[in-house]
C-alpha cells in the first residue's frame, strides 16, 4: 500500500520571474491542503523549513480557507496554474481561450475578490461585483471618452470567476459553486442585416478587379460565401484538403499560428461545385501542399487584418458606406449568416445546413455522417445560382406583334461560356489518406 508522504514541495514562478517553493500536506482526514509558500528558492532550505514546521506542529496550520489571493496564485499561466495542468490531460484549452481568461482575472477579478475567504464569496458578493462592473469605466478601449464596459465583456469575466470557483468545488475547498445562483448579464444581440443576393452578386463582379484589390482575397470572400467557412478555417485550409467536389475542414490558422482542430473541434466536408474548383485550381498550383489563400507559395496565410481591409474596401466599391456597414453589424463573419439563410430560404434541410456551417445543436441527426456529395445537390445548386456572374442582357425581336402593331421586346441574357466540367471520379475521405501517402 503507498503511504502518503508528510509533505511535498514544489516549484511555482512568480509573476516578477523569481522562483519560490510552496509546500502541500494533507490533513488528519486525508484531505488535501491548499499550497502554501515557503518564501524560500532553494529546495534544500524549503525542505528544512517544512521539517521544522512539521516537528512544531505548524506544518498545519489553523484550519481556514484559503483567501481568494492564495487560492488564485499562478491561476492562467500554464507554468503554475495546476488547473490547466489537469485540462491539458483531459480537455485542453486553446492559447486563445487560456489568453481571455488571463485577461479577465487580471484586468477585473483578482484585485476585486483577493481579500475574500472561498466561502465568503457569496451570490451576493458576486451580483454586486457585476453590478460594479456595470457601472465601471472602460479606460483601455476608448475612442470618443470614457465608455462602460459592454455586457458581453462582463459576462466573460463572470465566466472566468465561474470556471475558478468550479476547479475550487473539484478540489472540495467549497461545497458549491456561489455562481450557479447567479444568472449572466442579459445581452442585446447587435441587429445584423445580411447581405442581399443583389449585393453578393455586385461584390462578384466578373471583373473582380473593379471592386476587390487582390484577386486572392477576392476568392477567399467567393469560398465563405458558398461554404460559410469562419476565417480561421479559411486562412487554415490547405491544398491537400481541397478536392473535385468537395473541401475537409480540420483545421484553423489564429493568432498563435496553425491549429489542428476546428472551433467545436469536430472535422466536416463542404461540398463544392467545379466553377468553385476550377477558380481556386491556380491557387493549388501556386502554393503546393502549403495554404491555398497564400502570396507566399503556401507558407503563409493571407493575414486576418488584410482580408478584413479588403472586405470593408470591397464594401464602399459597391455603395455600402462605412456608416452603413456599422449600421448593419457587416463583417467577413458575415457570410456564415449569408449563407445560412440563404440555404434555409432555399428550402435545404435544416441536418444538411448544419453540417456545412458546423454549427451543433442537439436535435442534430446523425444521418448524414458518412459525407456523400450526391446527397448535398441542392447545397451546390445553391452555390451555382449564387456565383453565376452578372452578363448584359440582350434584346430580341418577337415575331408576334402587339394588338396595336408594336413589336414585342423580350429580355434574353447571353450565352454563357460552359464551365470546364471535371470528370475525375468523386474523392471521398478515403482518397485523403492515398492523397497523404502519395
Amino acid at each position: 500500500m503507498r503511504i502518503k508522504a508528510v509533505f511535498t514541495v514544489f516549484a511555482r514562478r512568480l509573476a516578477s520571474g523569481k522562483q519560490v517553493y510552496y509546500y502541500q500536506c494533507y490533513d488528519e482526514k486525508g484531505k488535501r491542503q491548499w499550497a502554501k509558500s515557503t518564501g524560500i528558492s532553494k529546495k534544500t532550505e524549503a525542505v528544512a523549513y517544512c521539517m521544522k514546521l512539521f516537528r512544531e506542529g505548524l506544518l498545519i496550520p489553523e484550519q481556514k480557507l484559503p483567501t481568494f489571493a492564495e487560492f488564485s496564485d499562478g491561476w492562467w499561466n500554464i507554468e503554475t496554474c495546476r488547473y490547466l495542468k489537469w485540462r491539458e490531460l483531459h480537455e485542453p484549452l486553446s492559447k486563445g481561450t487560456v489568453s481571455v481568461h488571463r485577461d479577465n482575472f487580471k484586468n477585473h477579478i483578482k484585485d476585486y475578490f483577493s481579500k475574500f475567504l472561498l466561502n465568503e464569496i457569496t451570490p451576493d458578493v458576486i451580483e454586486n461585483w457585476l453590478l460594479h462592473m456595470s457601472e465601471k469605466k472602460d479606460t483601455k478601449h476608448k475612442k470618443d471618452g470614457v465608455k462602460k464596459f459592454k455586457t458581453s465583456t462582463i459576462n466573460l469575466a463572470y465566466r472566468t470567476l465561474r470556471t475558478m470557483l468550479n476547479e475550487a468545488v473539484r478540489i472540495k475547498l467549497i461545497d458549491k459553486n456561489p455562481c450557479s445562483e447567479v444568472k449572466e448579464l442579459r445581452e442585446e444581440a447587435p441587429e445584423r442585416i445580411i447581405l442581399t443576393v443583389e449585393e453578393v452578386k455586385k461584390l462578384f463582379n466578373a471583373d473582380w478587379s473593379k471592386v476587390w484589390e487582390s484577386k486572392v482575397v477576392f476568392l477567399a470572400n467567393r469560398l465563405a460565401a458558398c461554404t460559410g467557412l469562419r476565417i480561421g478555417e479559411l486562412r487554415g485550409l490547405k491544398c491537400e484538403y481541397v478536392f473535385d467536389d468537395y473541401i475537409f475542414i480540420t483545421g484553423q490558422y489564429n493568432d498563435y499560428g496553425y491549429i489542428p482542430h476546428t472551433k467545436t473541434r469536430h472535422n466536416r466536408n463542404i461540398p463544392i461545385t467545379p466553377m468553385i474548383r476550377q477558380e481556386i485550381d491556380e491557387l493549388l498550383k501556386a502554393n503546393g501542399a502549403g495554404y491555398v489563400f497564400s502570396d507566399d507559395g503556401g507558407i503563409t496565410p493571407v493575414s486576418t487584418s488584410r482580408i478584413n481591409r479588403q472586405f470593408d474596401k470591397a464594401l464602399e466599391n459597391i455603395g455600402i458606406s462605412h456608416e452603413e456597414k456599422l449600421k448593419r453589424n457587416l463583417s467577413f463573419h458575415s457570410w456564415r449568416h449569408f449563407l445560412n439563410t440563404l440555404l434555409l430560404t432555399s428550402n435545404v434541410v435544416i441536418s444538411k445546413v448544419q453540417k456545412v456551417t458546423g454549427h451543433k445543436s442537439l436535435k442534430m441527426t446523425e444521418h448524414y455522417t458518412h459525407f456523400d456529395t450526391k446527397q448535398f445537390t441542392e447545397v451546390r445548386d445553391v452555390q451555382m445560382n449564387l456565383l453565376a456572374f452578372n452578363e448584359p442582357v440582350k434584346t430580341v425581336e418577337t415575331s408576334k406583334p402587339k394588338k396595336n402593331g408594336k413589336t414585342i421586346i423580350k429580355a434574353e441574357p447571353s450565352k454563357k461560356p460552359k464551365a470546364r466540367v471535371i470528370t475525375k471520379k468523386p474523392v471521398k475521405k478515403a482518397d485523403l489518406k492515398k492523397k497523404k501517402r502519395a
